[in-house]
């Protein structure tokens, strides 16, 4: 049953950590909850899909098929999330002078806010959820282990869609002047994580080549630990990334991190203008 809590809570803590964040920044843009029931319908249907044909996709593409999908939605949801943090700078820097975050966002930016919304959860959505549809139905020639593996997957579920919640009611609760910086720096590092998986899944079909780890962290949390399970869903964290991963990374936060830095100078710029 701990097993099937860990793989459980692993899948789901990604997709409500997206959740949780996208629902607090669409709380302090004043944004209707409407996109969450379509993005959450699309990313059930989605899962119970790629979880179907799993068998199929995995045997496409010279058998390279279920490690370029999952790479394929990782790289989606990494340009969405690099998309949004470019739409939030405009309201970071300007929030001075403005009571209300939600004053910046002009109506012809509230669709494509929701697009963004819906394609990043959606597709996580799908990512983890045909994890769990899979394993899952490993067990269903066995009553016995899939009643253990039922009642742990309740219980991931649950821990998982807790911490979620915090996560919600920590943001929605945070004192505006803080919110945006701190939500982009959030969005920046799972960006960043996910952009380290993208190189994994390429280097477990030999696309790229995985070289000497840049470091080993596994003796100060490894990777399979509590607390290696919230990392990973958190910053992507890997105890022994490749190199390959690291320049992943940085090609990843670079453009957020340039956009940010030329919207600081600007800022200045205007101010002492």
């Amino acid at each position: 049953m701990l097993d099937a809590v860990l793989l459980i809570l692993r899948e789901v803590l990604e997709a409500a950590l997206i959740l949780s964040l996208l629902l607090a920044l669409g709380n302090k843009l004043k944004f209707h909850y409407r996109w969450s029931f379509f993005a959450l319908a699309i990313g059930v249907l989605g899962s119970w899909l790629l979880a179907h044909f799993a068998y199929d996709i995995a045997d496409a593409m010279e058998g390279m098929g279920q490690e370029l999908l999952n790479a394929a939605l990782y790289a989606a949801v990494i340009l969405s999330l690099i998309a949004l943090a470019l739409l939030i700078l405009p309201l970071l820097f300007g929030c001075s002078a403005k009571s209300s975050a939600s004053r910046g966002v002009a109506d012809n930016r509230t669709g494509l806010f929701h697009s963004l919304f819906i394609i990043i959860v959606s597709l996580s959505l799908m990512r983890e959820g045909s994890e769990i549809w899979i394993y899952l139905s490993a067990f269903t020639h066995n009553p016995n282990a899939m009643s253990s593996a039922l009642i742990g997957a309740a219980i991931g579920t649950g821990i998982g869609m807790s911490l979620g919640a915090i996560i919600y009611y920590v943001f929605a609760f945070m004192r505006e002047k803080y919110f945006l910086p701190v939500f982009l720096v959030v969005i920046t590092l799972l960006a960043g994580g996910l952009s380290m998986q993208v190189a994994k899944q390429l280097m477990q079909i030999g696309l790229l080549d995985s070289g000497t780890p840049l470091w080993d962290s596994s003796f100060l949390v490894d990777e399979h630990s509590w607390l290696g399970e919230l990392l990973y869903a958190l910053v992507g964290y890997d105890s022994r990334p490749a190199p390959v991963q690291g320049i992943f990374y940085l090609f990843t936060v670079a453009p957020i991190l340039l956009a940010s830095l030329w919207r600081l100078i600007r800022s200045r710029v205007n101010t002492h203008a």
